[in-house]
């Protein structure tokens, strides 16, 4: 028994442990730390089971809707977990053309095996660095998700400039860039102010000063109080 559950996948790549746990209700993945890195609920694997997939989930709806009817939607998702969002959008957007970049095949294997990730002409896995992926990206999309944790957070690689500038020049006009960060509470104050944390300030940093000196970008900010994801918008007009 394991984080309230039956350990029923474990394995070890050169990034660390990844496991999959069953209990009665959930199926859900941990690479080397407590924290829940996907979750399906067995009986009703359509359920978002995080407030922030739901935001973002949601953004990506907002931004389809204002597409022309019929016409396809391209997505880039750099990260990939078990494969939750992927799933639904699948289910959701039927004019989605999606591609995955994921750093760890093992990963990828268990979205396939454990997480009903979809086996779809729709859906293109790839197994690379995001960073280096987007370096030698020549395609635009006209979303982007960018959802990239290892077992301690947000990776500090995420916070490079030219990775976010290739981000900008990778991305459609009109075009979605929606990134999951992450913040904490000041816990001094006792209305629990948000704080973030040095890595998602960088990456704020950078759209903030891209906002105010390019007309084409516009940011909107969700913090998520279930579970002190920060959702950040970047719509490209």
């Amino acid at each position: 028994m394991k984080y309230d559950g039956m350990i029923i996948h474990s394995e070890r790549d050169e990034f660390g442990l990844i496991e999959v746990v069953d209990n009665r209700v959930t199926r859900k993945l941990y690479f080397d730390s407590p924290i829940e890195q996907s979750c399906l609920y067995l009986n009703a694997p359509m359920t978002l089971n995080f407030e922030y997939q739901e935001k973002i989930i949601e953004r990506v709806h907002a931004f389809a809707a204002n597409k022309k009817k019929q016409q396809p939607i391209r997505a880039l998702m750099l990260g990939m977990g078990g494969g939750s969002m992927a799933t639904h959008l699948f289910h959701t957007q039927p004019n989605l053309q999606m591609t995955i970049v994921e750093l760890r095949q093992a990963v990828i294997d268990c979205a396939y095996r454990f997480f009903q990730l979809p086996n779809e002409p729709e859906i293109e896995t790839v197994q690379d660095d995001a960073i280096a992926f987007i370096n030698q990206n020549p395609f635009a999309y006209d979303v982007i998700i960018v959802d990239i944790f290892d077992a301690e957070g947000l990776p500090s690689a995420l916070s490079d400039t030219q990775f976010h500038e290739n981000l900008w020049h990778s991305t459609q006009s009109p075009g979605l860039v929606i990134f999951n960060l992450w913040y904490q509470w000041d816990k001094q104050q006792t209305n629990g102010k948000p704080i973030t944390t040095s890595e998602t300030q960088q990456v704020l940093n950078f759209w903030e000063a891209l906002d105010n000196e390019n007309t084409d970008c516009h940011l909107n900010r969700y913090n998520i109080k279930s579970s002190q994801n920060l959702i950040l918008e970047v719509l490209k007009s």
